[in-house]
């Protein structure tokens, strides 16, 4: 009887069978405090062989905190100030029900988006050119539609692990608590991600 992979494992067959680069780190650390115990912290980066597309980063820290303890998802620069925070998720069932839930304070002006998405930013002016065009709206929702778990953020994730992100503001979509193991998924995912970092590319060209 065949054994069950590893995340690690089966990420590690998905890049070779794709012909794409894995960077990968699996380590057991002390955790500091009262009663020491061991702790595990590992991650996967895949990236095109001429680094042409997002990064596929997946990250586990067992000491992590919140989104960044364990995240799974795309990642790629952004030509926003480091100080841009923008976070967007799929509405949920409570959103839409429950008139308490707190509300987006920024909306787009577009009845479908707006209605869909819930949006957190501390920058008006930098969502209003990542959510500018239609088009990237639409790309947006066919990604949410996708996995109800994926988030879109600006600078939430700090991934200096990729040397080629460091100290650089980055877009990502990614889940957070699993990683991204499904590899229909994961093609999809590369396939939209790339409409979506060239669109925002066209779109900084045309608008600077």
């Amino acid at each position: 009887m065949e054994e069950d992979k590893t995340a690690i494992e089966e990420l590690k067959a998905f890049a070779k069978r794709t012909n794409r680069i894995i960077d990968f780190k699996d380590e057991t650390y002390k955790a500091s405090g009262i009663n020491p115990r061991n702790l595990v912290k590992q991650h996967v980066i895949i990236s095109g062989s001429d680094n042409d597309e997002a990064y596929f980063v997946n990250y586990c820290d067992m000491a992590g905190i919140g989104d960044r303890g364990m995240y799974s998802g795309f990642f790629f620069p952004i030509a926003f100030p480091a100080s841009t925070l923008i976070k967007v998720r799929q509405k949920n069932i409570l959103d839409k029900v429950n008139p308490f839930f707190r509300k987006s304070e920024f909306t787009t002006q577009s009845k479908q988006f707006d209605s869909n998405v819930f949006i957190e930013e501390n920058d008006e002016r930098s969502a209003g050119k990542l959510f500018y065009s239609q088009s990237t709206q639409a790309l947006i929702l066919e990604i949410f539609d996708l996995d109800p778990r994926i988030k879109l953020c600006v600078n939430h994730i700090n991934v200096d692990i990729v040397s080629e992100l460091k100290n650089k503001s980055t877009l990502g979509v990614y889940i957070t608590e699993q990683w991204l193991l499904d590899e229909k998924l994961i093609e999809r995912l590369y396939q939209l991600i790339e409409k979506l970092r060239t669109k925002l590319h066209i779109a900084h060209e045309i608008n600077f």
